[in-house]
């Protein structure tokens, strides 16, 4: 099975030794994301719900770099730095799967973040054949 490793200027460069994203098997595996807008290199100032926009924007820009999106999204990690920041999270996080079929999710409360960073969210999708 062949690794490859998934690159867009279109989400923050990987700022330590890691990629962005991994695709293998028909799979790809995205790197924690945070709220860091790729063209100033900054966190996005204001809520959660702006920082949960922003990770889940830089997610989908590499999902679709490598040959797949959102829709087709089956498991999310989300690290969040304060559990009372839960609803306003999930309301933004809502914005972006149906709500009839969203991925499978787990969230983790009390998460020690870096800097400013409020939420940090991995994805796995597939990439559908064709």
């Amino acid at each position: 099975m062949k690794k490859s490793v998934v690159r867009t200027d279109k989400a923050p460069k990987a700022s330590g030794c890691y990629s962005q994203a991994i695709k293998v098997g028909g799979f790809v595996f995205t790197a924690g994301r945070s709220g860091v807008d790729p063209r100033t290199g900054k966190m996005v100032p204001g809520s959660i719900k702006a920082q949960v926009r922003q990770t889940l924007e830089s997610i989908k820009a590499i999902l679709e770099e490598a040959g797949t999106s959102l829709d087709h999204v089956v498991k999310v990690n989300v690290y969040l730095r304060d559990l009372a920041d839960f609803k306003a999270y999930d309301e933004a996080y809502g914005e972006y799967f149906d709500v009839d079929g969203p991925p499978a999710r787990t969230t983790v409360p009390g998460a020690d973040l870096p800097g400013d960073m409020l939420v940090e969210i991995d994805a796995v999708a597939y990439v559908p054949e064709g």
